[in-house]
């Protein structure tokens, strides 16, 4: 029969992971508390959130959500990062703390319902911002736009250019 304090937590979990899309799973055994608290600020900065929660209330709250994908990964000393602003944060997050420090340990994730193993979430921390994927999809688009403008000023521009030229041999000519 769970406690109240349990009830509490599961709840409070709940809440929180409700707007996230993508939940990661990490192994935070063997960080000083001084680690986890740099980890901690460093989540805190990106709007991500760190949360360590028993395994068997984590997945009580991921099974309410309908994601099952993660349970066989919920063993173990178990981290939850997530953000409800980017999908992608949590894993630059932790892939560049554990270059520095060497952990934690990415168990594994689902991001939009769709599981990844550890070396597919450091693909994903390589992945550049959102900002940056729309600036160079935005310049893809335009650029034939561009240059297709720059074509058509180049003929308007000829004839001037033209007249300009025979100008300046008539004055050497005379």
């Amino acid at each position: 029969m769970p406690t109240p304090k349990k009830e509490e937590i599961l709840r409070d979990t709940s809440e929180r992971i409700r707007d996230a899309q993508g939940f990661y799973l990490a192994d935070f055994s063997g960080m000083s508390v001084e680690k986890l608290s740099l980890l901690r600020r460093a989540c805190r900065e990106q709007e991500v959130q760190f949360r360590v929660i028993k395994n068997t209330l984590l997945k009580r709250a991921f099974n309410a959500r309908g994601i099952t994908e993660l349970d066989p990964h919920l063993a173990g000393p178990t981290g939850l990062v997530f953000s409800p602003v980017s999908e992608v944060a949590p894993a630059k997050i932790l892939a560049d703390f554990a270059k520095q420090h060497e952990r934690p340990r990415i168990k594994a994730a689902v991001v939009h319902g769709r599981l990844f193993d550890e070396k597919a979430v450091a693909v994903l921390a390589m992945l550049p911002s959102r900002e940056v994927l729309m600036s160079q999809l935005l310049s893809t688009m335009i650029a034939p736009l561009t240059q297709f403008l720059g074509a058509i000023d180049a003929t308007l521009r000829l004839p001037a250019v033209m007249a300009e030229v025979l100008e300046r041999e008539k004055s050497k000519a005379s």
